[in-house]
């Protein structure tokens, strides 16, 4: 028996734990545009200072996958450094003792495979390939690349229509975004080196809220040129309201009664008010670019007849068919998609769900919409039936907290097998398989069927959200 002893925390012990933290938000705020070798580099180096040095692969090997490595970075490597790093990497990783060593050779395999051309342009002419850096790492993810540290100054000035004039620069759409944007600039914001990230879309939604009036932009001289668009969306709208402004003439051609596409018929209207979108919509149209709606392209006018009429056309018809299950019972009286419920709602057809249980398969923002939505519209109860754990959703956090906030049930880790039907072909109850955690895919662990009978979930309808399609 081992002789009892107190191990009190030395102030070293603390400090390397902090550090850890450190290190954590430091990668947390990485822009893109780094050089892979460099970051390869950098964590061979992190897992052998963490070795404990007892197996000779992790002691011996990684040291020596360092030295390969910063040999490519000094300029004094061969093609033949590669294979000697692969090799290297194969050995260490079939060898070493425990993660450590393992994980390490196995991400300098990945990087080898995945970025050899990175690897290959340092020995050839001792230069990273990559050359488009973006140093602020919230522009960088922002998918518009908006200025975001020139508008949140403004903002800080108290000129919130210049701020507000500086996002539309780049993204047509400040009023919608400040309300629905995902907002991946946060992630990397580097306030989180400090606390935590700066609350960039309030910001946006704030500047916009004090924008005193939205003005038409400036235009450049004519060009004579005449653009057709077809989809009234956001991407249509978007090509309108900058190509009007670079001089040409557009039009847009909408099948539905109303502009927006998904910002209207795929949003619902408690996270998208609709005279905030109505009005952000005017407010493009100040570009000069014409509408017309409640025309179908191929049935109302043909694809000849708008390329006799335009010099370019521009298709933007959004993603509004939705994914089937595939499974037994699908074609029900109650089984009602994501994509046309939404749509009802954007065109003011409300279900009454009243009384009724409701069950949802999908684990999207999309999911978490119809699952609130169907709250609002008097549902007794929401389950949301997903496939693999609840951390694992694609959904934003908050909309989950949200839709759990409201009411939802979230059966997690369930994955739909057949819907049952009463004798007049209603949906009756959703039939689920359990599952279980399996081997890690692309970031998330892939379910696996566990050894467990079928679960029952008796509902009136069932609300399919597990994506769109063209």
């Amino acid at each position: 028996m081992s002789r009892l002893k107190n191990v009190t925390t030395t102030l070293a012990q603390e400090t390397v734990e902090e550090l850890y933290k450190d290190i954590e938000r430091n990668i947390q705020t990485s822009q893109p545009g780094l050089c892979p070798v460099d970051l390869a580099a950098a964590f061979i180096h992190l897992s052998h200072a963490r070795s404990c040095g007892k197996c000779t692969p992790c002691r011996i090997g990684l040291g020596r996958l360092e030295e390969l490595i910063n040999s490519v970075l000094d300029g004094k490597a061969t093609p033949d450094t590669l294979d000697a790093i692969e090799k290297t990497s194969e050995s260490i990783y079939r060898s070493a003792d425990c993660a450590i060593g393992s994980e390490a050779a196995r991400m300098a395999i990945k990087a080898v495979k995945g970025f050899r051309d990175d690897f290959e342009e340092h020995i050839n002419h001792g230069r990273c390939k990559l050359q488009n850096f973006k140093s602020v790492p919230c522009v960088a993810e922002c998918p518009a690349h908006v200025d975001i540290p020139g508008y949140i100054a403004l903002i800080h000035e108290g000129r919130y229509d210049d701020a507000v004039k500086l996002i539309r620069k780049d993204n047509p759409f400040p009023a919608t975004c400040g309300m629905i944007c995902e907002h991946p600039c946060e992630e990397h914001c580097r306030r989180t080196l400090v606390d935590d990230a700066i609350n960039i879309r309030g910001l946006k939604r704030y500047a916009v809220e004090h924008e005193s009036e939205i003005k038409a932009p400036v235009k450049a001289e004519p060009t004579g040129k005449k653009i057709g668009i077809i989809g009234g969306g956001p991407s249509g709208l978007t090509a309108a309201y900058f190509l009007s402004i670079m001089g040409h003439d557009c039009t847009v051609y909408e099948q539905r009664d109303k502009l927006g596409g998904m910002l209207r018929y795929g949003i619902p209207s408690y996270r998208l008010p609709r005279e905030i979108l109505d009005k952000e919509i005017e407010g493009l149209k100040l570009a000069g670019f014409k509408t017309i709606t409640n025309i179908s392209v191929g049935k109302d006018i043909t694809m000849e007849e708008l390329k006799a009429q335009y010099d370019v056309i521009y298709i933007s018809i959004g993603a509004h068919t939705d994914n089937k299950i595939g499974i037994e019972g699908e074609d029900a009286e109650g089984v009602i998609s994501a994509v046309e419920m939404l749509r009802g709602i954007g065109d003011g057809n409300m279900p009454d769900f009243s009384g009724e249980d409701i069950v949802v398969v999908g684990g999207g923002n999309v999911a978490m919409d119809v699952a609130r939505s169907a709250i609002r519209l008097g549902a007794k109860t929401v389950k949301i039936a997903y496939r693999r754990r609840k951390v694992d959703m694609t959904a934003l956090a908050e909309e989950v907290e949200g839709a759990v906030a409201d009411g939802c049930e979230i059966i997690e880790l369930n994955a739909p097998t057949k819907i049952e039907k009463t004798a007049d072909g209603k949906v009756a109850a959703l039939w689920v398989q359990p599952q279980i955690v399996g081997e890690v895919k692309w970031g998330r662990p892939a379910p696996v069927t566990a050894d467990a009978p079928e679960v029952r979930l008796a509902c009136d309808k069932v609300l399919v959200a597990i994506g769109q399609g063209i």
